[in-house]
């Protein structure tokens, strides 16, 4: 028996290198699987509940939680994994308004529309478990990140909010809070070159104590472990997943 026999978990940007990352994780501990993204192509496997949605929209997050509770008869852990970070919003005044409010609306507003979709269900089946992914960048500020970091922040903030809300349902919320990771969100990858990307790894593995980058593998472990029963007695934490980049200031 594992933290996940049979449990149904809720997968949000389930096509992300973190999302697919996840989903291994908890397919490999016995979940049942739903997984959400607004691309599907290549997503799941039998027995999944896969579904193309725009996160950003309520009636899309809607409709994926009546989904999953329609196919598996309930939803026992939320993991939200949607997360952008154009490389033209850096700091105050190099961002344009349309970035900032493409950020807030992807990284803050899916997380708030799915947690408010998916905690009915949790709250008629007795409790749940819902794991996000904020950022190092929500525990400390980054140079020339100005959207970014305050939508992570948020996202910390929503995740203990929900925390203190709801842990009378049997809800528990907490976040992951992980440095850059070895490889960059899609809509920054499309900028760089190969080379760009071996400096990327350079200089952020000298960033931290441990030497090297985040993997998602690292991200999708701290998730199903805040998921899982042996967390039953943590609520609204900001579990750092960043080698102790936080703690040690690197030059």
């Amino acid at each position: 028996m594992t933290d996940f026999d049979d449990k149904v978990v809720v997968i949000t940007g389930a096509g992300s290198n973190v999302g697919r990352a996840a989903a291994e994780g908890f397919r490999t501990e016995g979940a049942r699987l739903v997984l959400a993204d607004i691309r599907t192509a290549g997503l799941g496997e039998p027995g999944d509940l896969v579904i193309a949605a725009d996160l950003t929209r309520a009636e899309d997050c809607a409709r994926m939680a009546d989904a999953a509770k329609a196919r598996f008869g309930r939803i026992d852990v939320l993991a939200c994994t949607v997360g952008i970070d154009p490389p033209g919003a850096r700091g105050i005044t190099e961002t344009s308004e349309a970035d900032w409010t493409r950020i807030m609306t992807v990284n803050v507003t899916s997380v708030f529309l799915s947690c408010r979709a998916v905690i009915p269900h949790m709250q008629a089946g007795g409790g749940g478990a819902i794991v996000t992914i904020a950022s190092q960048g929500a525990l400390l500020t980054m140079p020339d990140m100005a959207a970014y970091g305050v939508s992570k922040a948020a996202v910390l903030q929503l995740t203990r909010q929900i925390a203190v809300d709801h842990g009378r349902d049997g809800i528990r919320a907490n976040a992951v809070c992980p440095s850059g990771l070895e490889m960059p969100s899609v809509d920054r990858l499309e900028g760089l070159a190969e080379d760009q990307l071996a400096r990327r790894m350079q200089a952020m593995g000298r960033l931290n104590p441990l030497g090297r980058v985040c993997s998602p593998a690292d991200v999708a472990n701290a998730m199903l472990y805040l998921a899982g029963d042996r967390a039953a007695f943590i609520t609204g934490a900001a579990l750092p997943v960043e080698g102790g980049g936080t703690m040690a200031l690197r030059f």
